[in-house]
């Protein structure tokens, strides 16, 4: 299976380049990023440097022959301003899914934002309530330690805006999409609970996902059989006490997560 992965260079491209070299030889993997590739990278030999917040016809000719696009670029800070995240996270996501509908690309899997979810935090409900169902309320804000207010609808609502787009591509291209609503990924140590910081809001907490979860989660939606659609799923591990709910993604996929946080931890 040929599958390209754009913002391979970031924390979680990195995790899914070393996880798919751990799948054997069943995929061949395109690395794209605007970055350079780092000494050692998984997959240096295919990896091409390409800025997706401006055209190229470059990106239609790297998605030939390719099954699936795992699309990963985009800036990561949560708490930039409207103007600082529109092009990497706008106009890159515009880019991707017009050359994936050109190219004929037949699935594209997108890494949105548990943040699409955020204005749900201070909600409560009975067991993992917070479904893909609910409508989106964009945005995390929290008070910290410090008195400091820090707010990702920005953020949130281009990840919302990801999503509409990818819903498109699937009328446009007779396609599928996969949207994933990403928990936490710490890229601190190994990202395992001892990694977690102690003093990370319970909220994030609870959607923590293990790499080994985000490795399945991922290679799931580029591999399962399903009707071309659009699909939207929450993206954690099996946390105990936590309000996501999961189901849809374990019916969907057959994703079985392997790890999750204890109660309390």
């Amino acid at each position: 299976m040929n599958i390209l992965i754009t913002g391979a260079n970031g924390n979680i491209g990195k995790k899914l380049q070393q996880h798919f070299s751990k799948s054997g030889s069943d995929f061949s993997i395109t690395c794209v990023d605007r970055a350079e590739p780092e000494k050692g990278a998984q997959f240096s030999k295919n990896y091409h440097q390409l800025d997706l917040s401006h055209w190229s016809d470059d990106l239609i000719q790297l998605m030939q022959g390719v099954d699936a696009v795992i699309h990963l670029a985009a800036d990561p800070n949560e708490n930039k301003s409207w103007d600082e995240l529109l092009e990497s996270n706008l106009d890159a996501t515009f880019n991707l899914f017009t050359a994936a509908t050109l190219a004929k690309v037949p699935r594209v899997v997108l890494a949105s934002s548990n943040h699409v979810m955020g204005g749900y935090r201070t909600e409560r409900g009975v067991g993992r309530w917070l479904t893909t169902n609910l409508p989106p309320k964009p945005g995390t804000k929290l008070v910290n330690v410090d008195g400091t207010i820090t707010d990702s609808t920005a953020y949130a609502a281009m990840k919302l805006a990801a999503e509409r787009m990818g819903a498109t591509y699937v009328m446009a291209a007779r396609a599928t999409c996969i949207a994933i609503r990403i928990g936490w990924v710490v890229p601190i140590g190994q990202n395992r609970p001892q990694d977690l910081p102690e003093q990370a809001d319970i909220w994030f907490k609870q959607m923590w996902l293990s790499d080994r979860d985000l490795g399945q989660l991922f290679e799931k939606s580029v591999t399962a059989d399903m009707s071309p659609a659009f699909y939207l799923i929450n993206g954690t591990s099996n946390n105990e006490d936590m309000v996501w709910d999961i189901l849809f993604a374990e019916k969907l996929l057959g994703y079985v997560p392997v790890d999750g946080l204890k109660r309390g931890t």
